[in-house]
């Protein structure tokens, strides 16, 4: 009974000396690309937002428990896009023998404060630097804004303008899934890189009414440094 209680005792003091060993603290950044659905109901009309590009950043904590299994808690902030292509033509154009007009591009910036917990799983024993991700993330919207570019008979035209998300027709606290993969490029006995390719799917609608079906999705694309305390 001693030996099979002192056996126990070893088991568990090697494996949590482990644990807070594999202890790791790093910053991430990275691309996005969001995909909007902007559906109004009544109409069944989608506004045909196109994907943009957007930037994720990140600080997390990585705890690996195995050599199997590893836990991730993140705080981030990201600036999800969408960009809508127009042809405009305008007096001026005509007046200077321009009848087909110019493309304006008009993109609306949305910035999330975000929070993720991940779980990490490397299933190939001969591959433990790749892994699978699958977790979740709670987010808040906290800016908007507006731009639009284009010329008008020859004359470049830029604007900037705010969008109001506080102004209650917006639904400012986001719930997303998020599923993806990976892998470790060690950088030393202390460090390590981690490239991923990660999708957010968000439940949530973006829209207080509810004659509109607002909802965007991420693709994330993001290079992390990791270093062991």
């Amino acid at each position: 009974m001693k030996i099979r209680l002192l056996f126990f005792v070893l088991f568990f003091s090697g494996l949590s000396t482990y644990a807070v060993a594999q202890i790791h603290l790093g910053l991430s950044v990275g691309p996005n690309q969001s995909y909007w659905q902007w559906e109004l109901n009544a109409l069944n009309h989608d506004l045909g937002f196109e994907p943009a590009w957007g930037l994720r950043t990140a600080v997390f904590g990585e705890w690996q428990l195995s050599p199997v299994w590893a836990v991730r808690a993140e705080v981030g902030a990201q600036i999800k896009a969408n960009q809508m292509r127009k042809r405009l033509l305008f007096e001026t154009d005509i007046l200077a023998g321009n009848f087909n007009g110019t493309t304006f591009i008009f993109r609306e910036h949305y910035q999330y404060w975000e929070g993720s917990v991940l779980a990490q799983v490397s299933p190939l024993k001969k591959m433990r630097s790749l892994y699978l991700l699958a977790g979740g993330t709670l987010g808040r919207l906290q800016y908007g804004w507006k731009t639009s570019r284009g010329s008008e008979a020859g004359n470049k035209f830029k604007n900037k303008s705010v969008v109001e998300v506080n102004d209650g027709n917006w639904n400012r606290m986001a719930v997303a899934a998020d599923l993806g993969i990976g892998g470790n490029i060690p950088l030393g006995a202390y460090s390590k890189l981690k490239l991923e390719a990660r999708f957010q799917y968000n439940f949530s609608n973006l829209a207080q009414s509810n004659d509109v079906d607002a909802r965007v999705q991420s693709l994330l694309l993001t290079v992390g440094y990791l270093h062991r305390l």
